[in-house]
């Protein structure tokens, strides 16, 4: 018997712009999934560079992971 191994895809799209007149003009829109098979599972739009680093680090730990 032949023993399979499946592998995941997962995605992660930024887009970024600045909001004129804020005080913090930073927006990033991150959509994110960790099985393109399963679609788009989350999307949030953040306002600080550190919460985005935040969150990218956060979705690449999750790919890392061997769980499921």
């Amino acid at each position: 018997m032949r023993c399979v191994t499946q592998t995941r895809t997962g995605l992660l799209i930024m887009r970024a712009w600045a909001e004129p007149g804020s005080s913090s003009p930073l927006r990033v829109q991150i959509r994110l999934t960790t099985d393109v098979s399963l679609g788009v599972e989350r999307s949030e739009t953040l306002a600080e560079a550190d919460a985005v680093v935040e969150a990218v680090r956060a979705w690449l730990l999750e790919m890392a992971s061997t769980e499921r």
